[in-house]
């Protein structure tokens, strides 16, 4: 997640899917309903404590992670490797860089 609209968006889709009301989030954890009507909307970004207040009555919870890590997570295209396996090039599933190495065999 890179941008406060996805951040945004992750947090209404789960509010949504758990039928709560703005209100209703807002009662929860003590912040105005036009504070998480904005939050919610990406309209401004929310303190750090807001952030993880809202994602755990979510049942969600914010973690720092490497950004090899998050990118593996997000299905975000690799890097395409040099390093292929013998099953990979006996299987033809080598990606383009390694064809040279699939005439040899």
């Amino acid at each position: 997640m890179k941008t406060l609209q996805e951040f945004a968006d992750a947090l209404t889709e789960v509010q949504k899917a758990r039928k709560l009301t703005a209100r209703e989030l807002a009662d929860s954890v003590g912040l105005s309903d036009l504070s998480v009507r904005r939050i919610l909307s990406g309209q401004t970004a929310p303190r750090l404590t807001n952030a993880i207040a809202l994602a755990s009555e979510l049942g969600l919870e914010l973690v720092l992670v490497p950004k090899e890590v998050a990118q593996s997570i997000s299905g975000a295209p690799k890097k395409p490797r040099s390093v292929v396996s013998n099953v990979e090039r006996r299987l033809g599933t080598a990606s383009t860089l390694s064809q040279d190495d699939n005439s040899d065999s």
